[in-house]
């Protein structure tokens, strides 16, 4: 008896639970049910197929794209990589205004936003920089009136024609000579300075300067002390780099004033925001092309 008792006390249990576990998995079916159907009147549509975030590009600013590593720099003495140059007008002497970079907005190691509408409008690049021994009119090789003014006959001035950019703007800018880089380009090519599909010769910036009246010499002792004492005593220099920032064969710079500390400031013929940007003297020194002849990779350069 007392086993009979005890089966069917089982048997309840067991029906007992077999029905509550039914109850629960319907209640939770349906709260599951209710969470999917969620009032999206209100909100805007998504595409499913639209991009995340991390897929869209984040050159939006309207600037002219740019690069601070060693993909996007120009190779060898001059020949800038990856250039859309707009047409050459013919015109040989261009009047630029006497806009000044303001240089106690830039941050060290930072980019400035470009002088829109100002220093770089319609293509053309209006401004003048502070040096060491006094004020630099500035030009950029890719300056829609002449980047397309064929150096040598064959080689765009945007691509090949950082050499003589640099001596235009030294030569403009401390000479009695008006000289504009198409110009400088042709007389580089007449005297032999011009390498065809490679830019610009070493030998041109020393001759070329001493040609045109200023005084160029090598400077040899590359330390960062020694370029801001340089800059600091009534000097600016010339600079061929090499692989890294600013090129990724060689490249002809102008290095400016010293800026902060151990940081300078430079004129950059290809890049007007490396123009606008502080560098770290020793940086500049680890780039310079090793392998420059007539007296380089540095010369300083003082008006006679």
């Amino acid at each position: 008896m007392k086993k009979k008792i005890l089966c069917g006390i089982i048997f309840l249990t067991i029906l007992f639970c077999i029905s509550f576990f039914q109850t629960y998995t319907s209640a939770a079916d349906a709260a599951v049910s209710g969470s999917i159907s969620v009032d999206i009147s209100g909100a805007d549509s998504v595409s499913e197929d639209a991009p995340s975030s991390d897929t869209v590009s984040g050159d939006a600013s309207g600037s002219e794209p740019f690069s601070e590593d060693a993909s996007d720099p120009e190779p060898f003495s001059g020949r800038v990589a990856g250039v859309d140059p707009s047409t050459w007008n013919g015109h040989s002497v261009v009047s630029l205004g006497e806009l000044r970079v303001p240089l106690a907005d830039l941050v060290s190691g930072a980019t400035p936003a470009p002088l829109n509408n100002t220093a770089a409008s319609a293509g053309e690049y209006t401004l003048s920089l502070t040096t060491s021994i006094g004020t630099l009119t500035y030009y950029n090789q890719s300056d829609s009136r002449w980047a397309d003014f064929l150096y040598g006959g064959t080689d765009p001035m945007s691509v090949y024609g950082c050499g003589p950019t640099v001596l235009a703007m030294l030569v403009n800018s401390f000479t009695e000579n008006t000289c504009q880089p198409p110009d400088m380009a042709a007389w580089a090519a007449a005297n032999h300075y011009w390498s065809s599909g490679f830019g610009t010769k070493h030998e041109f910036i020393p001759e070329g300067a001493s040609a045109f009246g200023l005084r160029a010499e090598p400077f040899r002792d590359l330390t960062a002390e020694s370029v801001i004492s340089e800059l600091k005593s009534g000097h600016i220099l010339v600079a061929l780099m090499g692989p890294g920032h600013f090129s990724d064969s060689g490249h002809f710079i102008i290095i400016t004033e010293d800026w902060s500390g151990n940081q300078v400031r430079v004129a950059d013929p290809a890049r007007l925001e490396r123009t606008q940007t502080a560098w770290d003297v020793q940086l500049i020194l680890d780039e310079l092309l090793t392998s420059a002849t007539a007296g380089g990779p540095v010369w300083s350069i003082t008006p006679k």
